[in-house]
């Protein structure tokens, strides 16, 4: 064993994942590539990689460690400071890391992708990396896909406020020249989705707490969608989407009830409904307003709905008498919803067929149908005849981001970049699961699917939809309650109750306590006993408020303002600012948080009262049966 590579080893068993992919590789002898260690004129390590006959070395053969300062220095140059972290392709043997995290600060947050694991085992053997390895700000992914790579990019470029810039060790370009390309264009495109769920969270930041505590009492009474899993196992499930070409064969749906599981997105269930068309489950994601309106002349069947906690609070009120729910471990409700029956997770992408798609997969069936997912705009129409949006319409317009793809038929479909983004997660989720079970696209028109096997729906029915099956049993038995019991869930909510009135409480102290502080600054003579008092008083304050939100409760409604704290004009130092100039900057800057955390703590709590007030309804109506 190497001087370096026990220290390295035991570093890395840190990063529990990374360590266990290490141990596996290690035991493999297939090598895409050989490496091998040289030593330079300097005396430090080099790493040489022969690929196709040509060796190259990763550093200058003479000085790699002031080659690699000099890299860092042009990055420096090159205004690079005004990011707040980087993508770093190729880790190699450490070299230009550390001379950036020399240049630009040693918290800068790092993520690197290291395309080979011939040349990561290679520098856990040559330099001591130890540093790296165990440093929290440091995100370190080895190999694998790029896609893999570029979906955990992207999300470390949403953590760091989509400030997070781009480079490259020059002669990774010059190794994996077709994996660096496609790890950028992927990237890109993850990054864009990213920025559209981003968006969407601080759209709803008001919306989706309310919706979660006011979904409580359903969710803590009626089961997940754990209860589903492999119950449609080998059996049929159709998609029933609301694009346009859902007007196609919609009516063909009356022939397979009871052949097929009929799973249908909110926006169609009305389509259905109009044409006595029952489904076996009905989906609802999105939180707002307008998505309740969907159900608009739309009477409660008693068919169940699966949902997410953050739809809109009406829909569940009104058609979610039978549900079951999923991913219940947002902040504002995991405590509340840990002692229950496991709910279960399903993976989705801001589309409520990808919600309906994760279910057919979970359950079991084969193959999985799609009709109504359009996933565009053929003709310029957005919505099937019958849903409350059939009028609108799209055209494209060069000014926008719309853009077009491949169509089922071969011919370009106008889409948008939120319905693309639906596309591409479609496909990567069939990639990933393999040849499990047969998709088919049945829609008959929109954007093309890759992965999956087109045919008309009648086509479709025919072949697979010939054989009856108890559906109706199936889901009546995994629907029933499951009879957790609510006291815990009840104690959680007081709690919750009562420390968000501490929150507010302190908060107004805050605000008069940094009032005094703004006020000390503004007189001619410091008193700077009184200064550190006051500050020291706020340290405490401050203290406390994290304290009371460690359980992140008001999080998700502070978005928006968390944005402007850390990234609005008052967040940054001008040129040449004063201590006095840097006071009333600084007093400003608090005054907006404590001012949204009270607001937050109110808005929230109001929220917990009628969560309170419908779990103890559900708790009295479960002590009378």
């Amino acid at each position: 064993m190497s001087l370096f590579l026990e220290a390295n080893e035991q570093a890395l068993a840190i990063r529990r994942i990374l360590f266990e992919q290490y141990t596996t590789i290690k035991m493999q002898q297939e090598q895409e590539h050989s490496v091998r260690i040289e030593p330079t004129k300097s005396g430090a390590a080099n790493i040489v990689v022969e690929i196709e006959g040509q060796s190259s070395p990763l550093y200058s053969r003479y000085q790699p460690i002031v080659e690699a300062e000099r890299w860092a220095t042009a990055q420096k140059a090159e205004k690079k400071e005004e990011q707040s972290a980087f993508i770093v392709v190729g880790l190699g043997l450490g070299y230009h890391l550390r001379a950036l995290r020399d240049l630009l600060g040693a918290d800068l947050p790092l993520f690197i992708v290291e395309p080979s694991w011939q040349i990561f085992q290679a520098a856990m053997e040559a330099v001591d990396l130890s540093d790296l390895l165990t440093d929290h700000h440091v995100h370190l992914l080895v190999g694998g896909d790029f896609r893999q790579a570029a979906r955990e990019a992207s999300q470390f470029i949403g953590k760091n406020m989509f400030n997070a810039g781009w480079l490259e060790w020059q002669a990774y370009r010059r190794l994996f020249p077709e994996y660096l390309t496609s790890f950028a264009k992927e990237t890109a495109l993850s990054a864009k989705d990213v920025r559209i769920d981003h968006n969407t969270i601080l759209h709803f930041q008001k919306e989706w707490p309310r919706n979660m505590m006011y979904n409580l009492n359903r969710i803590l009474k009626n089961p997940g969608v754990n209860r589903l899993a492999g119950k449609f196992a080998g059996r049929p499930a159709i998609i029933v989407s609301a694009g346009p070409s859902l007007a196609k064969n919609v009516d063909l749906l009356h022939e397979v009830k009871g052949k097929a599981a009929i799973l249908c997105v909110d926006t169609a269930y009305r389509v259905l409904q109009q044409r006595g068309i029952k489904p076996d489950l009905i989906f609802a994601l999105d939180g707002t307003e307008k998505n309740y309106k969907h159900f608009t002349g739309v009477r409660p069947e008693g068919v169940p709905l699966v949902f997410l906690p953050p739809v809109h609070h009406k829909i569940v009120e009104e058609y979610g008498e039978r549900s079951f729910s999923s991913n219940v471990f947002d902040p504002i409700i995991r405590e509340a919803t840990q002692h229950l029956e496991p709910r279960g997770v399903l993976n989705y992408s801001g589309s409520v067929a990808t919600l309906a798609f994760e279910t057919a997969c979970l359950a079991g069936a084969d193959p999985v149908i799609f009709i109504g997912q359009d996933l565009g705009y053929p003709g310029g129409q957005a919505y099937a005849p019958g849903t409350m949006f059939e009028d609108m319409k799209k055209e494209y317009d060069p000014k926008s981001k719309m853009l077009f793809v491949e169509g089922v038929d071969g011919q370009p479909v106008l889409t948008d970049p939120q319905l693309d983004k639906f596309r591409r997660y479609f496909e990567d989720r069939i990639e990933a699961m393999g040849k499990i079970r047969t998709y088919i696209d049945a829609t008959e028109g929109g954007a093309k699917i890759q992965g999956t096997e087109i045919s008309t729906l009648r086509e479709t029915l025919d072949r697979y939809c010939v054989n009856s099956f108890d559906i109706d049993g199936i889901i009546d038995e995994a629907a029933q309650p499951p009879g957790d019991d609510l006291e815990p869930a009840l104690n959680v909510l007081h709690t919750m109750h009562r420390t968000l009135h501490q929150i507010k409480r302190i908060c107004r102290v805050a605000l008069r306590k940094n009032v005094e502080l703004r006020d000390l600054y503004k007189v001619k003579r410091l008193r700077p006993g009184k200064v550190a008092a006051a500050n020291a008083a706020l340290d405490r304050i401050d203290q406390n408020l994290k304290r009371l939100n460690e359980k992140q409760w008001l999080d998700l409604t502070m978005q928006h303002l968390l944005l402007v704290l850390t990234q609005g004009k008052l967040s940054k130092a001008p040129a040449n600012e004063t201590d006095q100039a840097k006071a009333m900057r600084v007093t400003a800057n608090a005054d907006l948080l404590y001012t949204g955390m009270l607001q937050a703590a109110h808005e929230i709590n109001s929220h917990v009262e009628v969560a309170l007030e419908r779990v103890q309804q559900e708790t009295k109506q479960g002590a009378t049966v």
